[in-house]
């Protein structure tokens, strides 16, 4: 009776704590799908394949034109996967707008509702696990202003200070996610710099799961991150040119990024399609690495972008979540000295085994200066010459192996 009684001891035990530490991996899915109608039909099978290749439990779509567009995709694409798919409201605002799909066996959508901006609405999904229930969380969906020029620069960071303030406001350690088209040429724009900025309130930042930064427009260095355009030729609408942009992202807060909770992957976070073998070219021209070459000619065929898409983990209230910060400083690798400056500053260097590179930037994402840095174990400083340059704000970018970081300067004269 006692040998009984330890044995079914020790299966209750084990049993509460798999509840307690009961958990479930989702896949996240971003992909604008280039003013998608109801009279897009020509587009559902190639839609359909991508899909079915990627298999996601949450998707967020932009450039949506109407209901049908949703009533059409819902019921030949995601419900011929599985008929639990659903979708949430769909809202026809100013300009193109967001949809969100989402397989309703894993998940349960709490509330939505819009967000304006200049432009076009920012549209946000509260889910939870519908097995497991636990803790909510935020999708946020969004496609900001085109095109470059300063101009342009400043309309998008008109709609992302609309987002922060939105994000602001939000509990300490809320998990919430910004997907979608962000028609960011570099890490320097100013929106960029805002949305992943301390501010005022920390706990509104959002993080790139990959810290990837720099000039991603038409640099073979990103080439395994561009996301736009997959076409070479011009046919259908939208850009042609091949993958040579950044355009599309999904940022997570910082409780995202804290693995003692619920979670995102860095290490899954990927452009779908992207081999990394097709800067400015057609995403199906020759033989792709990344996919099967159906689903690349579906990709080329279906938009002028590619998704992008993240696994998270998500576990049950029951799981403890860390009190700290959820993310751990790391000590400086540079230190830029003095800030602001006038002519010359000094740039001290952290010890690393890792060779690299320093690049200063302008606001504009152009570099001004480029230096090769070898691996070393001491300190060394750097010292810059900026007469030849005017006033105002650079962004000093050292990447190292697998370390990387962005000092903003400002030079006055």
């Amino acid at each position: 009776m006692i040998r009984l009684f330890k044995i079914t001891l020790a299966v209750l035990l084990f049993a509460m704590a798999s509840v307690s530490n009961a958990q479930d991996t989702l896949r996240v899915m971003t992909y604008n799908i280039l003013n998608f109608s109801g009279s897009s039909s020509d587009r559902i099978d190639e839609l359909r394949k991508i899909m079915r290749n990627v298999q996601p439990d949450l998707v967020v779509n932009q450039e949506v034109i109407d209901q049908s567009a949703v009533n059409n995709i819902l019921a030949q694409v995601f419900r011929q996967m599985d008929p639990d798919w659903e979708a949430a409201s769909f809202v026809n605002g100013p300009d193109t707008d967001n949809a969100c799909f989402y397989l309703s066996s894993r998940l349960s959508l709490i509330s939505q509702r819009q967000i304006a901006t200049p432009l076009r609405d920012f549209s946000e999904y509260v889910f939870t696990n519908s097995a497991m229930g636990g803790d909510q969380f935020r999708m946020y969906s969004g496609h900001l202003k085109a095109s470059s020029g300063s101009d342009n620069e400043q309309r998008r960071l008109a709609e992302a200070e609309v987002l922060r303030g939105e994000l602001d406001e939000l509990p300490v350690g809320s998990m919430f996610m910004f997907c979608g088209d962000f028609n960011l040429y570099s890490s320097f724009e100013p929106a960029y710099q805002l949305l992943l900025g301390l501010g005022d309130n920390p706990n509104g930042r959002l993080l790139d799961p990959i810290n990837r930064p720099g000039a991603w427009n038409n640099s073979v260095s990103f080439a395994d991150i561009h996301t736009q355009s997959p076409r070479t030729a011009s046919f259908g609408g939208g850009a042609t040119g091949g993958m040579d942009d950044r355009f599309d992202f999904i940022l997570a807060s910082a409780a995202w990024m804290d693995t003692s909770g619920s979670y995102a992957i860095p290490s899954t976070y990927h452009t779908v399609g992207n081999d990394g073998l097709h800067f400015n070219q057609a995403i199906n021209d020759g033989t792709n690495q990344a996919v099967p070459d159906s689903v690349a000619d579906a990709l080329h065929d279906c938009s002028d972008h590619l998704p992008v898409a993240v696994d998270v983990v998500l576990r049950s209230s029951g799981t403890p979540i860390s009190p700290t910060a959820p993310i751990a400083e790391s000590p400086a690798l540079m230190h830029c000295y003095p800030n602001p400056f006038n002519s010359q500053i000094a740039i001290e260097l952290s010890p690393s085994l890792f060779a690299g590179q320093l690049r200063v930037f302008d606001v504009l994402g152009r570099v001004v200066s480029m230096m090769p840095i070898s691996a070393g174990m001491s300190t060394r400083t750097l010292n810059i010459d900026f007469s030849g340059q005017t006033s105002g704000a650079y962004f000093v970018m050292l990447h190292r192996g697998t370390e990387s970081e962005v000092t903003k300067i400002i030079l006055q004269k």
